[in-house]
């Protein structure tokens, strides 16, 4: 009978970090309001406003057709609500609260966001991290720390050797929605020793965020491998270090507790890679897809947050700018029920 052996893994989040759906909510889909970003169901709206009459109804609708040719004055659901008196915000939804740091201070009026990437949510409305996401990044830590390759079966075409089919991941468990904070983009350059905005958002979980998985291995080499995880991602993590890391600040790289990891959109090129075997790879060519160097740190911005570890009082970042790694994770295993 083959063995099977369970954990439980509790990811712990450092820096803020986006799971991306694919949905992009514009101007025309959020509302901010009183210190929170109010995302409606357009749905549960659109019925709101058909029993208001068809006058009303075809106003909404060339609402929602403004702005396709890209003009620069952005219609904005709340100006529109306003206009048309309409004070109720009860169609269903979500809100996310204000911490401040969504804007590069003094450049844009609060709340004034173009495009904000929504993080993945389950049928029910919570947001999830698909297992296929965690389980991407132990195979980069096994990769880089076991394998040495990156030339291994994988996925469905993949022969019967394919080690990653025996390790199984699942979906975590579902995550509240108070747990959600905005995260503006922020690239820190080397070279110019400075950390610079970009007009990106995305949904984020926010630092210190609890998420619960379960993983299976199946046969004694799965086994061994997630056995030893912790300690492969701590080796792998130093190899980041000395590639990329080393290179910045000490102040913008966060000190970590249990054992390191990186997910989800915006952590880098570095952190989903075979950093030996890098040097052929993106960074080195020319072209769209190119980097200057070996690029730029990715972080965002998110207030401070302190923590107890061994009795001491400690805190996620150590700089006063406010700026977290984005991504950047750690994690515990424990043997589950069998």
């Amino acid at each position: 009978m083959v063995k099977r052996k369970n954990y439980q893994l509790t990811l712990r989040v450092m820096g803020p970090l986006h799971i991306g759906s694919g949905k992009i909510y514009t101007q025309k889909e959020y509302i901010y309001e009183n210190g929170f970003y109010y995302f409606p169901d357009m749905g549960s709206l659109y019925k709101e406003i058909r029993k208001q009459g068809d006058g009303l109804t075809s106003t909404f609708e060339e609402f929602l057709m403004q702005n396709r040719n890209g003009n620069h004055i952005k219609p904005r659901l709340i100006q529109f609500l306003n206009d048309q008196k309409i004070s109720t915000r009860d169609f269903d939804g979500y809100r996310i609260k204000e911490h401040g740091f969504e804007l590069e201070k003094k450049k844009t009026a609060k709340g004034n966001l173009n495009e904000i990437s929504a993080f993945v949510k389950d049928p029910y409305g919570y947001p999830y991290i698909p297992g296929s996401s965690l389980k991407g990044a132990i195979r980069t830590i096994l990769v880089n720390e076991y394998f040495h390759t990156d030339n291994i079966p994988w996925g469905p075409k993949a022969e019967a050797d394919d080690i990653f089919h025996n390790i199984h991941v699942s979906d975590s468990e579902p995550i509240s929605l108070e747990q959600l904070i905005l995260a503006q983009k922020w690239d820190f350059s080397p070279e110019k020793l400075t950390a610079r905005s970009l007009p990106i958002h995305r949904e984020s979980l926010k630092p210190m965020t609890a998420v619960h998985f379960t993983v299976t291995a199946v046969g004694d080499r799965a086994i061994q491998l997630i056995d030893q995880l912790p300690q492969f991602a701590k080796k792998y993590y130093q190899k980041y270090t000395n590639k990329f890391l080393v290179d910045f600040p000490a102040r913008f790289i966060q000190t970590y507790f249990w054992s390191p990891i990186y997910l989800g959109a915006g952590s880098g090129f570095w952190t989903k890679t075979d950093i030996t075997k890098a040097d052929n790879s993106r960074y080195k060519k020319r072209g769209k897809m190119s980097m200057k160097g070996k690029g730029v740190l990715k972080l965002t911005k998110a207030p401070m947050v302190k923590y107890r570890l061994n009795g001491k009082s400690r805190q996620l970042i150590e700089n006063s700018e406010n700026l977290y790694e984005m991504g950047k994770c750690v994690f515990s295993l424990k043997e589950g029920e069998k």
